[in-house]
């Protein structure tokens, strides 16, 4: 049994998603797999992923969301890797290095890792992926007193509200699984995009995927968390990069480590959205 690696069409969306929803995780359905592949996020030159193929038969599959994004006013272009699987009786072939090898080639592309299973973590160091993230950092409210603050959860509000940039990532996010929140004083405003999970021990985390201000976010964490989290056992999470400086929480470790390889964004330039994350409705680890 011999495979051979090429790039993914569209054409092989339908016999990917059945690959994963029969191998790698039956409990997502087809139709939850498609969404991986349906976000015109790269425009028209989307980047699928890379396909293991045995005389026309698919037997693996490295996934990618492709997605274009300004830093710092350059037009960037990323590919967050997702739902990595190959047959078992292909494995050991070296399908998934050369799977790897395909997908970060280009110097220009800044490529993420974002859920990735612990015993993968030193493959992936030796292949040429650096750590991006190994802690992240918990507030929780506390009853301080706060003001010159405001919440805004309305859609509507929001999207009159942002600038451009902040409205084209809402709307590019706006049939997802996040929660969008704009945070407001009197002379500035933070867009978060926020996913909401039970974890360890049945604390509901709030955690952040995105933010568009991080001097606000980083000055005004404790409060965000004061006016957004309910009186239960609750606590706001955020990436440790997501912040500035000092901005107090406690840190927790990451279960498995994200990780990045980019010659031309920084890693407090790197957030989570526009990745399998709010694709799948995944809960960070």
């Amino acid at each position: 049994m011999t495979a051979i690696l090429r790039r993914m069409t569209p054409a092989d969306i339908d016999d990917v998603c059945a690959l994963l929803h029969e191998n790698m995780n039956s409990k997502f359905s087809v139709a939850r797999w498609r969404a991986l592949f349906s976000p015109s996020w790269c425009g028209g030159k989307p980047d699928l992923g890379i396909v293991a193929e045995d005389n026309g038969r698919i037997v693996g599959v490295h996934g990618h969301v492709c997605s274009y994004r300004v830093i710092d006013g350059r037009r960037e272009r990323f590919l967050n890797f997702t739902s990595w699987y190959i047959l078992k009786e292909y494995r050991r072939q070296g399908l998934g290095s050369g799977m790897l090898s395909m997908a970060t080639a280009d110097p220009e592309v800044t490529c993420t890792v974002f859920s990735l299973s612990p015993r993968q973590t030193e493959f992936f160091k030796t292949l040429g992926m650096s750590v991006l993230e190994e802690d992240r950092l918990l507030w929780r409210k506390t009853g301080k007193a706060y003001e010159n603050l405001e919440l805004v959860s309305d859609p509507v509000k929001i999207r009159q509200c942002c600038d451009l940039g902040d409205i084209r990532v809402f709307d590019d996010h706006k049939d997802l699984p996040v929660i969008p929140v704009l945070v407001m004083t009197k002379c500035t405003q933070c867009l978060l995009f926020l996913s909401r999970a039970v974890k360890h021990g049945g604390v509901i985390y709030y955690d952040v995927l995105y933010r568009s201000n991080p001097k606000l976010f980083t000055e005004r964490v404790q409060d965000i968390a004061e006016a957004l989290l309910p009186d239960d056992e609750c606590v706001l999470a955020a990436d440790r990069r997501f912040v500035e400086g000092d901005a107090g929480g406690e840190i927790e470790t990451i279960k498995s480590p994200r990780f990045f390889k980019s010659s031309r964004v920084q890693p407090k330039d790197i957030d989570l959205a526009y990745s399998e994350i709010p694709l799948l409705g995944l809960k960070l680890d």
